[in-house]
């Protein structure tokens, strides 16, 4: 399945190698290869949703913050881009801001374009930050303010490389993962109730 918002290079690509074929095969090969290599990027697979608070996205923890309750999420090209909603919630924010393009990687990010999502729940107030990289260049977004999700619903699709912030209330939640860790959008249980309960 492509993720929506990945469809239209796919298609582009593949309308090319069309076009091109006729006249020359080294550009129809050209355009196939593109068309192929949007597939990979863009794919957005079916995933059986886990326990608890689940990563919003696929990566490597790039920090961990017990005390703000922050999991930063480092996404490389190779990884999903779509983002999935940590838990059962309610819409309550979300705000696009302008900025750089820094690589996503670099400690300049927080001043890159992102996209800013806070969702209630019943843990309390989830906040997760999209942030475009280098490559990056635009935030699709699937939701809406006031939409009820339920959890591993799919919030928006980042385009290549990217970052994923995501604050969790550190007084009802307490943090699983750690730097270095690798996450599955959707499936990796990053955090749990203090109190023992799964979402």
């Amino acid at each position: 399945m492509i993720a929506k918002g990945g469809r239209m290079f796919v298609g582009m690509s593949a309308a090319g190698a069309l076009v091109a074929l006729p006249f020359t095969l080294y550009a129809a090969a050209g355009f196939t290869g593109l068309a192929l290599f949007f597939v990979f990027v863009f794919r957005d697979p079916r995933r059986t949703i886990g326990d608890g608070i689940v990563a919003p996205a696929d990566g490597r923890v790039r920090e961990i913050d017990e005390q703000k309750g922050l999991v930063s999420t480092y996404l490389a090209l190779r990884n999903v881009h779509v983002t999935r909603a940590p838990a059962d919630g309610t819409v309550t924010r979300k705000e696009r801001a302008h900025g750089k393009h820094s690589p996503a990687f670099s400690r300049s990010t927080e001043h890159n374009e992102r996209l800013e999502i806070s969702l209630m729940t019943r843990h309390g107030e989830v906040s997760i930050v999209e942030m475009t990289g280098a490559i990056a260049r635009r935030i699709v977004p699937y939701i809406d303010v006031g939409q009820k999700l339920a959890k591993g619903d799919r919030m928006s699709l980042i385009r290549f490389g990217s970052r994923v912030d995501i604050y969790l209330p550190p007084e009802s939640l307490r943090i699983l993962v750690k730097k270095g860790d690798r996450l599955k959008g959707g499936i990796t249980r990053i955090a749990e109730d203090r109190n023992g309960g799964l979402e």
